[in-house]
């Protein structure tokens, strides 16, 4: 008898929701709604549009009733939070992580904590996007009443759960992100949330990844259809979910996990805080199984994206494989930049950015789509070897291959990109990790699948994977040198 989930993979730029049948072999999975997910701007500021995502949600579920699915979990960016009042409503709209009140937060918060103390409680990146320094700004804005008039806060997917059964309790993956969670104690951090005015009955009980909450509410069903199901715990950060469903071969890889970030990262046992670690800031996250990922955050596809909706406003609406084949009519290397330069984090005037970084390097300037693309998906390739030499630095591992996974491993170009700057074969897919390590671990949670490793044996019976290997091994090695030089 086939067991059957349902899954929401909610990203920055649009939500999905998958159907999951397993058989006790194998994994089918079937798309059943998708939607857009584009930050309001409101006054300066952005905010998740959250109604819009749970009527899309509600939407999916009804038109998914037929599946007779028994379970349902989320997935999501990290960081973002609601506050509720004291009867469950939302008490003001969510901010999203790349709203500008942040700026020039992280340095007045090194006045009240020592950062490398941060590091080496929570194991936490130095980033402006962190739960943390959201808090932090949201205490020294207008809103920092809300702080003390609030019930609860629940990150976005513990959220979604909390209005569908009920139950407020904080998933450990999305709270192991939040600079707020001590990875020792495995709990909140009190020394934290007393340096920066925080009210410890704001944050819920954190559970275990594949917990139970409870049955779906009696009102969410009349409005769906279908019968009652259980409301689970899976890896509620995305990436979490995406590295549950690496199809590996053996344990000396790397993943990136590609999308609106390139997230690309090793699994470790323990944390790694080592004074290098931090120079380096790489992040420690918490992953399905209790496993560890120590990764780095690069820029991404945001790069593309951004530019992308600067061509759409100029007449050109141009697909992500029309730009990629723009791109491989256009000399290689002709310009590099560094993803991971601040200055493009914030929305707004991507080409611009690019082509004035590259004018500050005293490079030839981009102008064209094709040019513009070709520059940033080399200059990402670039920046995943850097980051490989770091992680086995780190690590003091060997890494023997890296695998790809997510929506931006359907670019072959950035792809062969990768297998040649890194110099080592890559693995390519499945695409929709996410959402399938959110369905096996929902099939886990119910005891259908016993751990992470038979995770990893059903994706790969499950799911095509496809093989990138190097090429002009010296060419690439010249382009790496100058990217060096530039960054």
């Amino acid at each position: 008898m086939k067991m059957k989930a349902l899954a929401l993979d909610l990203g920055a730029s649009g939500g999905k929701i998958f159907s999951g049948s397993f058989d006790q072999k194998k994994l089918e999975i079937k798309e059943i709604h998708r939607f857009s997910n584009s930050p309001i701007h409101v006054d300066g500021h952005m905010y998740w549009g959250f109604h819009t995502i749970f009527e899309n949600l509600l939407a999916g579920m009804r038109m998914a009733a037929a599946e007779k699915y028994t379970s349902f979990a989320v997935d999501s960016y990290c960081n973002d939070y609601g506050l509720l009042d004291d009867s469950g409503q939302l008490l003001a709209p969510i901010h999203t992580y790349r709203d500008n009140r942040t700026e020039g937060i992280l340095k007045l918060m090194d006045g009240v904590f020592s950062p490398v103390e941060l590091y080496h409680r929570t194991g936490n990146q130095r980033a402006r996007f962190n739960t943390l320094v959201q808090l932090a700004a949201q205490r020294r804005s207008i809103e920092s009443i809300l702080l003390d008039q609030a019930k609860r806060l629940l990150f976005v997917p513990d959220l979604i759960n909390y209005l569908l059964c009920g139950n407020a309790a904080a998933e450990f993956t999305i709270a192991s992100v939040s600079q707020l969670f001590n990875r020792h104690d495995n709990d909140w951090d009190e020394d934290i949330l007393q340096a920066f005015d925080l009210p410890r009955k704001l944050f819920a009980p954190v559970v275990e990844t594949g917990t139970r909450l409870g049955i779906v509410k009696a009102d969410i069903l009349a409005e769906t259809g279908g019968r009652g199901f259980d409301i689970v715990t899976v890896g509620h950060h995305d990436t979490a979910s995406a590295v549950a469903a690496i199809p590996v071969v053996d344990d000396h890889f790397a993943y990136i996990s590609s999308g609106t970030w390139s997230l690309m990262g090793v699994e470790t046992d323990q944390m790694i805080t080592t004074d290098e670690a931090y120079r380096l800031n790489l992040a420690n996250e918490g992953g399905v199984g209790g496993k560890n990922r120590l990764i780095k955050n690069i820029m991404g596809l945001w790069l593309l994206q951004e530019c992308q909706r600067q061509f759409c406003e100029t007449g050109l609406n141009l697909s992500i494989a029309e730009l990629d084949a723009m791109a491989q009519m256009e000399t290689p290397f002709r310009s590099l930049f560094n993803p991971n330069d601040q200055v493009f984090f914030d929305p707004g005037g991507m080409i611009g950015k690019i082509q004035n970084w590259c004018r500050l390097t005293q490079q030839p300037i981009p102008e064209t789509p094709g040019q513009i693309t070709r520059c940033i998906k080399e200059s990402l390739a670039l920046c995943y070897r850097e980051t490989l030499e770091m992680l086995e630095k780190v690590t003091g591992q060997k890494i023997n291959y890296v695998h790809i996974l997510g929506g931006g491993a359907k670019s072959d170009l950035l792809n062969q990109f990768a297998a040649s700057a890194l110099q080592i074969p890559v693995y390519v897919g499945p695409f929709e990790a996410t959402a399938i390590g959110n369905l096996c671990t929902q099939f886990m949670a119910r005891g259908e699948i016993s751990n992470l490793t038979e995770i990893r044996s059903v994706v790969s019976a499950s799911f095509e994977v496809r093989e990138f290997v190097p090429q002009e091994a010296s060419v690439w090695n010249d382009a790496y040198q100058k990217f060096r030089q530039l960054s």
